[in-house]
């Protein structure tokens, strides 16, 4: 019996959830204010952490072309995978990286994100995150 690859399992699980979260009763995620509109922050899934007051959110995140974050830190360390397109991405005084497709990565907690952006000026960037934190807290801050 042959099976299907890893990433395409990945995004076909991704897609079902994807399509659910965009209804128009989908409650936005807690920090949607501080997202600019040419990102897109749909959250896939999340679980609360028995006996914590902690949940884990998993996202599915859309930068157009071209698009930068702003500046802004994580309150929790974060891990990600990029889906499609590359990223270039720096904390602190790091010089920036570029992360292309099936790369993983992970943010840092309270660590300034100087640089998060789309590398390519003509293609949409997405990657999933995943982030542990107090439930209703954001899981991202911009100054």
């Amino acid at each position: 019996m042959k099976t299907a690859a890893p990433l395409q399992c990945i995004l076909a699980l991704l897609a079902l959830p994807a399509i659910a979260a965009t209804s128009a009763n989908a409650p936005p995620a807690p920090d949607a204010a501080a997202t600019p509109a040419s990102i897109s922050r749909i959250e896939l899934e999340h679980s609360d952490v028995p006996g914590t007051d902690l949940e884990t959110r998993l996202y599915l995140i859309t930068f157009a072309p071209g698009i930068a974050a702003p500046l802004h830190h994580h309150p929790v360390e974060g891990i990600g995978y990029i889906v499609e397109g590359k990223a270039r991405s720096a904390f602190g005084t790091e010089a920036p990286v570029t992360l292309t497709v099936g790369q993983g990565f992970h943010d840092q907690a309270m660590t300034a994100h100087t640089v998060f952006a789309n590398a390519d000026a003509r293609k949409p960037l997405k990657f999933v995150v995943a982030y542990t934190v107090r439930k209703g807290s954001p899981v991202t801050e911009v100054p």
